[in-house]
C-alpha cells in the first residue's frame, strides 16, 4: 500500500460540483470520480433537463442539494457548508476538469499545505478551451492579484481546487458569481493559509454552453480584486455572518431540496 493510500484511509474526502443543466456531462464526469471520494455533493440550480436523474445513475450515493439558480459562487458556499469531509474538492461538472487529476490536488493537502489549486500555466497544465481574450484577462488579473496582495500565482480564474476543512472554515465568500474563485485566492492569502499551485489541464467542455460571459463577470473580478484591497490586509469575512446568510438562504427557501441516495428528498423550510 503506497503512502498516499495510507493516507487516504485516515481522511474522509468530499468533492463539491455546481450543476445546471448538465446532464449531457454527467458520464462523463461522475463515472470517473475515483473510488477513494468518500463523499459528492452536487449543489444543483433547479436543472430541468434530467440531471439530477443522471448522477444517480452513476453515483446513487451522491448528496444532491437542489436550489434555485443563484450563481457558480452561491452554488459552491452551499457546497462548502453541506460537505462533511475533512478535505474538500471543488470541481466543475462540465467535463473541464478531469478526475483523474483529484490524487494531485490532495497530494499537497495531505502533505501539510492548506490549499491545492490547479494551475493551467504550470508547466505540465494547460488549456483547451483558453481563448486570447479570456487568456489576456487571466493574465491581468493575475498580475493584479500578485502586485496588490504580494502572491506568486501563476493562475487566477481557476476553479480546480481542494482544501484542508479548517481551511475553508476561514474564509468565507460574499461572491455568488464565478469571481468567487478570485475572491478564494484573495481571502486565502488573507488569512494566511499555506497554499501549493500544481499543474492541471482544462479540457474543452464536453456539452452544452457556458454560462460565463468574459465582460460581465471581467468587470466583477475586477469589483472583487478592488474591494478586498481596500480592506485591512488582516481583514476577512466574519464566520458568523456567513453562517447566518446561509442559514437564512436554507431557511426561506421552500423549494431547495436535499436528496438522499435513497430517493426521498427532504424540504428545508
Amino acid at each position: 500500500m503506497s503512502l498516499m493510500d495510507k493516507k487516504k484511509q485516515m481522511k474522509k474526502i468530499s468533492v463539491v460540483i455546481p450543476t445546471m443543466n448538465e446532464s449531457k456531462n454527467i458520464k462523463e464526469v461522475f463515472s470517473n470520480i475515483p473510488d477513494f471520494v468518500d463523499e459528492i455533493v452536487v449543489v444543483d440550480g433547479n436543472s430541468t433537463d434530467g440531471t439530477r436523474e443522471e448522477i444517480r445513475k452513476y453515483r446513487n450515493d451522491t448528496k444532491i442539494i437542489t436550489e434555485q439558480p443563484s450563481g457558480k459562487g452561491a452554488a459552491m458556499k452551499t457546497g462548502f457548508e453541506m460537505a462533511t469531509g475533512d478535505l474538500v474538492i471543488m470541481m466543475d461538472a462540465d467535463g473541464s476538469h478531469d478526475p483523474a487529476e483529484i490524487p494531485l490536488l490532495l497530494d499537497p493537502v495531505l502533505d501539510g499545505f492548506d490549499v491545492a489549486k490547479g494551475s493551467r500555466l504550470l508547466p505540465g497544465g494547460g488549456s483547451a478551451d483558453f481563448t486570447p481574450f479570456r487568456r489576456l484577462g487571466n493574465k491581468i488579473f493575475v498580475s493584479m492579484v500578485n502586485t496588490l496582495y504580494s502572491t506568486n500565482y501563476t493562475d487566477l480564474c481557476y476553479g480546480y481546487r481542494a482544501f484542508k476543512k479548517e481551511a475553508l472554515e476561514k474564509i468565507y465568500c460574499s461572491s455568488n458569481g464565478f469571481e468567487i474563485e478570485t475572491e478564494q485566492s484573495i481571502l486565502m492569502k488573507k488569512a494566511g493559509l499555506k497554499i501549493k499551485e500544481v499543474p492541471s489541464f482544462e479540457a474543452k467542455r464536453k456539452n452544452g454552453n457556458s454560462n460565463l460571459n468574459s465582460i460581465r463577470d471581467g468587470f466583477k473580478i475586477l469589483n472583487v480584486i478592488l474591494k478586498e484591497y481596500l480592506k485591512p490586509f488582516n481583514t476577512i469575512n466574519k464566520k458568523d455572518e456567513h453562517i447566518i446568510s446561509y442559514t437564512n438562504k436554507v431557511s426561506s427557501e421552500s423549494r431547495q431540496r436535499i436528496s438522499t441516495p435513497d430517493h426521498h428528498p427532504l424540504n428545508l423550510k
